[in-house]
């Protein structure tokens, strides 16, 4: 998938999504920069089973638009979808490798002006493209299957690299040797290793930095035969070109050292036989990642289901209960339980998590025992959500949690009830109307600050009204066409059917749901509970 980034009218950048997460955010090793003044980190695109995911930031940090709606959750991208955060604009394309070809990128002046006042090159460089032809002397193919043969053996970049500085001190015997690589065609470098001809560390050298635009941008292959008047220094450098871009920098100096055209052709073929190793390895790596995580998201389904009621109480002509839960295809953090309490009232409770490995699994369990804990002592919504969060947060704020908690009197209707984060909550009125419970502003996310204060919340919920509670992947589920089920049809389906008892409706919602989904997609967990008072 491609992005194309615009500000201002202007397309600024032009990212490609393939095998990796794309991050959005102001912060430096985000590759969809934001204005400075917007969050560091404000969501990521990501690749799914299903296609490529667009993921806000856990709290809602800035508001994201698709296609000029504003999103709550992880929603799935497609080819002609616009995402607009702030003032930045991302266009999404579908790219192949084989077809890719860049926009023209505009710029302002100064901006050409400082790159051209950083990348002058001096007299007698020579300067050449990955797909220029290029002289093969004998000795190179020899040396090249020396390479190859070591190369089978590499499952690592690291390994690679350890190839490429011995190919390279053999080849050119250079003063100084620096390679970076990296997974993807953007970023800075995972992966640095330089050397000197002593053998000791060193990083990349002045003469590299300046050169990096041409190298990592314009995948160039540079031989300079004397870096100034005042340095004689003879340097070659050149990109890792992988399928989808530059994975990395080779840099090759030496003191009075005058590399040739032909020394710059050995280095153009080596870096490229490098290269097709470091995707392939890269693409080992991203296989064995997408493996792992089905196998966290198969174990995260089977805890889940353990912990799903399997009877839900009921108040027989007073309070009606019914629930639903659809595991997601790609992820899944949604956990729920309703609890008949000693005094005869009716606990409720569902949360859904956005983290992603084996955390959705400790979370959903945490939660879980945690509100039978506080159901058994009968502890207040706010009182139970400030021990959650005691027992979630941690300063790595990677074990996020939105939680609704509520306590029904079934006599009267009184609903009790405390929120963290953002969760779907309304009460569906005596003619159809909805009422919000949701309060503005949203209180934090459980695990996301230390001591937050949670609020308690009440209000009524009246013969024939019916309190329904729901995640985000009740909105985000996608038609075959690709529409959006979204919230808005959600609650005027549910507005619909007011009066009926729960179990109906959730059957007859149940249905509108399937037959909108079929042959589409249904990324996150879909959980919706509906509490009925008769």
């Amino acid at each position: 998938m491609r992005l194309v980034v615009h500000e201002s009218d202007a397309i600024v950048s032009d990212v490609i999504c393939d095998r990796e997460p794309v991050q959005i955010g102001s912060g430096d090793e985000c590759a969809v920069r934001l204005p400075p003044d917007l969050p560091a980190y404000a969501g990521s695109i990501h690749p799914t089973d299903e296609g490529h995911a667009l993921t806000p930031a856990a709290g809602g940090a800035v508001e994201i638009l698709l296609n000029g709606s504003a999103i709550g959750g992880r929603v799935l991208l497609r080819a002609g979808d616009e995402v607009r955060i702030g003032p930045v604009v991302v266009e999404v394309m579908q790219e192949s490798a084989e077809s890719f070809s860049r926009p023209e990128i505009t710029t302002s002046v100064a901006h050409l002006t400082r790159f051209a006042q950083t990348s002058q090159l001096p007299p007698s460089s020579l300067v050449k493209r990955t797909d220029e032809s290029i002289g093969v002397q004998p000795l190179h193919v020899q040396r090249i299957g020396q390479v190859n043969l070591k190369l089978a053996a590499c499952i690592t970049p690291e390994q690679i690299m350890e190839v490429a500085l011995d190919a390279i001190q053999a080849a050119f015997s250079p003063q100084r040797v620096w390679i970076g690589i990296r997974r993807l065609n953007y970023g800075a470098m995972e992966y640095v290793e330089g050397r000197t001809n002593s053998g000791q560390s060193v990083d990349l050298p002045e003469p590299g930095d300046k050169l990096k635009p041409r190298v990592l941008d314009r995948a160039q292959f540079v031989l300079i035969q004397q870096w100034s008047p005042d340095e004689r220094l003879g340097i070659m450098t050149g990109p890792f070109a992988g399928p989808d871009g530059t994975l990395g920098m080779i840099y090759v100096d030496g003191p009075e050292r005058r590399y040739a055209p032909a020394d710059l052709d050995y280095l153009i073929l080596l870096s490229n036989t490098l290269a097709v190793q470091l995707d392939a390895v890269f693409r080992y790596i991203a296989q064995n990642r997408a493996a792992m995580l089905a196998g966290e998201i198969s174990v995260a389904h089977e805890i889940q289901a353990r912990l799903t009621p399997k009877k839900l109480p009921q108040w027989e002509d007073v309070l009606q209960i019914g629930a639903f839960r659809e595991p997601g295809r790609e992820h899944t953090g949604d956990i729920y339980d309703v609890v008949k309490l000693a005094s005869g009232h009716a606990a409720i409770m569902i949360a859904n998590t956005p983290a992603t490995g084996p955390l959705p699994s400790m979370l959903m369990a945490q939660a879980h025992a945690a509100f039978r804990v506080a159901a058994m002592h009968q502890d207040a919504p706010h009182v139970f959500l400030r021990s959650l969060n005691h027992v979630l947060y941690d300063p790595a704020r990677d074990r996020l949690l939105n939680c609704f908690v509520g306590l029904i009197d079934p006599a009267d209707g009184t609903l009790r009830y405390a929120m963290a984060g953002t969760t779907g909550a309304f009460i569906i009125g005596l003619r159809g109307e909805d009422r919000a419970l949701a309060p503005s502003p949203a209180e934090p996310m459980l695990g996301d600050t230390r001591a937050p204060s949670y609020s308690l919340h009440s209000t009524v919920l009246e013969s024939s009204e019916t309190l329904v509670l729901f995640t985000p992947g009740v909105v985000t589920a996608k038609s075959r066409a690709g529409e959006v089920f979204g919230q808005d049809r959600f609650v005027n389906f549910l507005c619909d059917g007011f009066g009926q008892l729960a179990s109906q409706l959730l059957k007859e919602m149940l249905a509108d749901l399937r037959s909108f989904t079929e042959g589409g997609l249904q990324p996150d967990d879909i959980t919706v509970i509906l509490a009925h008072r008769v």
